[in-house]
């Protein structure tokens, strides 16, 4: 093993000191590279790089430098090995302190590192938590079929002198100025817009209604406040509209023909029931997904406890680099960024900390969960195999199927399914131990189900979504 672990204690702040020893064999093996890589690099008249003789490097460098270095090469060779059997989950860089290194006998030195605190878990079981009702209903079911409707219908120009309403679609130019100055988006020619789509400023779509083709009008109206360019915020604008063309939305019947467009259907009951079934499938993931989204920020509010200076630091470093990153592929600037988002860099970077302090609380609690459920949430035989079925049909190309079925046999793949089988079945243990209160289907519950990312380190977000938690 080239080592031993004598002793490892816990010390103050989430430190651990190991007190080891490298054996007398390996260290010579580390001697040996020593004196090679300084015969390498040391620059000695009379000498070639590489040919240096031992004894030369010993009267240049001293024994004690070369043991030192020796010292180092055997370390940062075996610390990899030494922390991965010691299971701990260093959060900072060791410190190393050197008790006795002789050239026949074995290294002694301590490491002290601070590592991932270990938390107190709230009580877990009874968690009160949301839970909005998988009952389709009749105007879902109509609702879906009039979104498909708008999404086949057709535009037809409405009969001459017909009225413009909302709803309808407008060819227009139009001309704005503030203070009798062209500002940026506000002119345009041929342009196509919905009335009441808020794609433009409320007042001026407003305007529009009861407008009819080739008809003119001068309107004046007031910025919105809260538009993105803060130059022009609350400032009067004047437009000069010119109305091309008024055209309405003619939606398409509900008739065999209509149905080919979403595969081969019975009829309107068929397809019905199909609908029914997806809405249902729908409002099952949503329903879990705020449960997930109540439980996690319980647990968060109860768990009292302090996140790792190192811990912070380096989660903000991950974070900013991904930020810059992307950045750079969109080419927006950072000091533009942040004042898109009407915020100081200050306030930007307070945000960040929140965000990263947030990530890790998440981390550390369900690393915690998982090590108290260890035994109820391992994944067996029956559930990985159904899981891999699950997620090859998802893929229709053979290739596609192939390659992923080849990543999950190997390794990284087998660990990355096992990771996600586990964290759904603990959400599964929770869920089945929460208070489930039940509440109207409304827009504020929709709103927890966003998709919920728990950020591990040492890789990218972990999102406990549909193929972790259904």
């Amino acid at each position: 093993m080239g080592y031993k672990l004598k002793s490892l204690k816990k010390i103050e702040n989430n430190k651990v000191m190991m007190e080891l020893e490298i054996t007398s064999n390996y260290l010579k093996k580390s001697i040996n590279n020593a004196y090679r890589d300084l015969s390498q690099k040391a620059k000695i008249p009379g000498f070639r790089k590489g040919k240096i003789p031992y004894n030369i490097i010993d009267i240049n460098f001293g024994k004690e430098y070369v043991l030192n270095e020796a010292a180092n090469i055997a370390i940062s060779e075996l610390y990899p090995k030494i922390i991965e059997e010691s299971n701990i989950k260093p959060i900072d860089y060791p410190k190393v302190k050197i008790n006795n290194i002789k050239e026949d006998e074995s290294l002694d030195f301590e490491v002290t590192v601070e590592v991932e605190p270990e938390i107190i878990l709230p009580d877990y079981k009874g968690i009160e938590v949301s839970g909005i009702s998988e009952q389709v209903k009749e105007d879902e079911i109509n609702k879906q079929i009039d979104l498909l409707r708008s999404h086949y219908a057709t535009l037809e120009p409405v009969e001459a002198g017909k009225k413009a309403v909302k709803g309808d679609f407008v060819i227009l130019d139009f001309d704005g100025k503030i203070d009798g100055k062209d500002f940026e988006g506000g002119s345009a020619q041929d342009y196509t817009l919905e009335i009441g789509s808020k794609t433009l400023f409320e007042d001026f779509e407003s305007a529009l209604i009861g407008m009819t083709k080739n008809e003119k009008k001068d309107i004046k109206i007031q910025l919105p406040k809260n538009i993105a360019n803060k130059e022009f915020a609350g400032k009067n604008a004047d437009f000069s509209i010119a109305v091309k063309e008024v055209k309405r939305k003619i939606l398409p019947k509900v008739d065999e023909e209509f149905l080919k467009n979403f595969g081969e259907y019975k009829g309107i009951e068929d397809f019905t029931e199909y609908l029914r079934g997806k809405i249902h499938d729908q409002k099952q993931r949503i329903r879990r997904e705020i449960m997930v989204f109540d439980i996690v920020n319980y647990l968060v509010e109860k768990s009292k406890f302090d996140v790792p200076e190192p811990m912070i630091t380096n989660r903000i470093n991950n974070m900013m680099e991904d930020f810059e990153n992307e950045l750079k592929e969109h080419k927006i600037n950072r000091e533009d960024y942040i004042k898109s988002l009407n915020i100081t860099e200050e306030q930007f970077n307070n945000n960040v900390k929140q965000s990263a302090v947030r990530e890790i609380k998440e981390y550390l609690i369900f690393a915690a969960l998982e090590k108290a459920e260890e035994k109820n949430i391992e994944p067996d035989d029956l559930q990985v195999e159904e899981e891999i079925k699950r997620l090859l049909a998802n893929y229709e190309k053979e290739e596609e199927k192939n390659k992923v079925s080849d990543y999950l046999k190997n390794d990284e793949g087998k660990k990355s399914l096992s990771t996600s089988l586990r964290r759904k079945n603990l959400f599964d243990i929770l869920i089945k131990n929460a208070k489930i209160v039940e509440v109207k289907d409304n827009k504020e519950e929709k709103s927890k189900a966003k998709d919920k990312k728990l950020w591990v380190p040492g890789g990218k977000n972990k999102k406990e979504s549909d193929d972790k938690n259904e």
